[in-house]
């Protein structure tokens, strides 16, 4: 199923989403673990994906030896994280994604578990996300994903009800507040076993942000290659 028309407004999560940030969060959260004593293996990688910085750095110390408090360790990573990020790779589609809803007056806003600084910095990097001027982090809301609350700010911002948007999630921490908000929600998975997982959570979930572009109405897929 697709979408008759496109939607009035637009939610873009951000890591995973727009931006290709999941594997270079998690290999500056491993550097800095093993800076503070701990260790982070790769199984460790699902079970992150998602959390918000609090709740990511709380589960780190908790489980992985950290030889230090959240904010030592946070510190840490955000050093880590902070020179990667000018060189951090869109997600294929993006740009196409974004621009086709642009054109047809579709309200957009980035909503993400990130903070603002780095939503800022994330975004630096790729021209087609200058338009995306909305743009609501963690440190916006007491609650963030999976509670509903930035999504809820961000339809206020917008002047939009729920029902009247699309929300764009890769994780399942994401689909949950996105439907606790009263959204529709579109899940983008490329592989099988994160797809079932998102299929658990929302009924709408599409291999690719060009798939994505597809279901709400916002253009053709591409050619084949």
């Amino acid at each position: 199923m697709t979408l008759a028309r496109p939607p009035l407004g637009l939610l873009l999560d951000m890591d995973g989403t727009l931006v290709d940030t999941e594997r270079l969060w998690f290999e500056a959260e491993q550097a800095a673990v093993a800076r503070l004593g701990g260790h982070l293996p790769e199984d460790a990688a699902a079970s992150l994906l998602g959390l918000d910085t609090q709740a990511l750095v709380a589960r780190l110390v908790a489980e992985y030896g950290v030889d230090a408090g959240p904010a030592q360790l946070l510190a840490a990573i955000e050093a880590e994280v902070g020179a990667r990020l000018a060189s951090t790779p869109a997600c294929a589609g993006a740009g196409a994604l974004v621009a086709a809803a642009l054109q047809r007056g579709v309200r957009c806003a980035v909503v993400s578990n990130s903070t603002a600084a780095v939503i800022e910095a994330s975004l630096a990097p790729h021209p087609w996300a200058t338009a995306l001027t909305l743009r609501i982090g963690a440190d916006a809301v007491r609650h963030p994903k999976p509670a509903p609350d930035l999504y809820a700010l961000a339809l206020a911002r917008l002047g939009l009800g729920a029902a009247d948007c699309v929300a764009v999630e890769d994780s399942p921490t994401g689909v949950r507040a996105a439907v606790a908000a009263g959204l529709t929600c579109l899940g983008v998975a490329a592989d099988p076993a994160p797809r079932a997982t998102l299929q658990e959570l929302t009924p709408h979930v599409v291999g690719s942000l060009d798939e994505a572009r597809v279901w709400l109405a916002l253009g053709d897929a591409p050619p084949a290659a």
